[in-house]
């Protein structure tokens, strides 16, 4: 094979594409889990095998030359098709059909799973592996936290929008009050200042605004010191089958409770989130025949659960 003198090093060039997607040395620095004068030195590097500058620097600021604006677009998408070429390689080079999803703790184990079963006995040579992705609050869109991890699809919430990922609406998120069987007296149910004033009102600590966007909703005024705070629904979903408070829950991640008759809906008043959950694909996996297979399948599951998620 022919030698290739001219072609930088991989991590010059990976260093280069972070610190111009993200803007600055430090953020490119923590995607790849080094030191931002590692970053800044491979990126010095590169430009001094090139001949010539890629940023202007400005403090912590970087601009984009326009050498830089040129270079850029090819090299991702040369390092989107080394990525891809990986993935293909590392998940899928045994020869079997094998789909790897990344999705949120809750939407995997009370919506996903219980519907797996179905996507085994429609694709019987597509084997399923499910790895965990976590909501991301260091950016103001809660991006995913892929990473490097090689993933081809996912279940996650949020507006819809990602740099770098296909998505498609599968579910509104439509959230319910509920409460342990009996917690309620039957008078208080329909009475929802009387409903909140005498029973605790549990709450998800990151998101401490629900209860108050409900009382907006409904013309409910929340009073009172809030009850116990749980960081996870799974959580919040236990502590009100406990008998703790009432709990602002979304209803696609508590059917097994209430077909189990763990939790009951204790008033018809709902709230619409203002994100979604949504079915996530690199661009570099789109046309996989699994990932294609999967997006259908959880397409149509979505479709046929829709109408009874929206109302309890």
């Amino acid at each position: 094979m022919a030698l290739r003198p001219t072609t930088p090093p991989l991590n010059a060039l990976r260093a280069f594409e972070a610190a111009a997607r993200l803007g600055s040395f430090a953020r490119a620095a923590h995607e790849l889990s080094v030191t931002a004068g590692a970053v800044s030195q491979q990126v010095a590097n590169l430009e001094a095998s090139l001949g010539m500058a890629l940023f202007d620097r400005n403090g912590p600021k970087l601009t984009l030359r326009d050498a830089g604006r040129a270079y850029l677009p090819t090299l991702r998408r040369a390092l989107d098709e080394i990525e891809a070429a990986t993935l293909d390689l590392v998940t899928h080079g045994t020869g079997e059909r094998k789909l790897v999803i990344g999705a949120l703790h809750t939407i995997a184990s009370a919506w996903l799973i219980p519907r797996l079963n179905r996507f085994q006995n429609e694709y019987p040579d597509i084997r399923p592996v499910i790895e965990t992705l976590a909501l991301n609050f260091a950016t103001p869109d809660r991006s995913p936290e892929l990473g490097s991890r090689l993933l081809d699809v996912g279940l996650y919430f949020g507006n819809g929008t990602w740099p770098g990922l296909k998505s498609d609406k599968i579910l509104d998120e439509i959230q319910v009050v509920v409460a342990k069987p009996g917690y309620v007296a039957p008078d208080r149910k329909d009475d929802l200042t009387a409903l909140i004033a005498d029973h605790p009102r549990l709450v998800h600590t990151t998101r401490p605004k629900a209860w108050h966007d409900w009382g907006l909703a409904h013309r409910v005024a929340i009073t009172g010191a809030p009850g116990p705070g749980f960081e996870h629904f799974f959580m919040l979903i236990e502590a009100a089958k406990a008998g703790m408070g009432l709990a602002l829950l979304p209803r696609v991640l508590i059917e097994g409770p209430l077909a189990e008759g763990g939790l009951e809906i204790v008033c018809h008043a709902t709230l619409q989130s203002d994100g979604a959950y949504y079915l996530i694909t690199p661009e570099n996996r789109t046309d996989r025949p699994e990932v294609r297979a999967f997006r259908d399948w959880v397409l149509r599951e979505a479709a046929m659960g829709a109408g009874a998620l929206g109302s309890p």
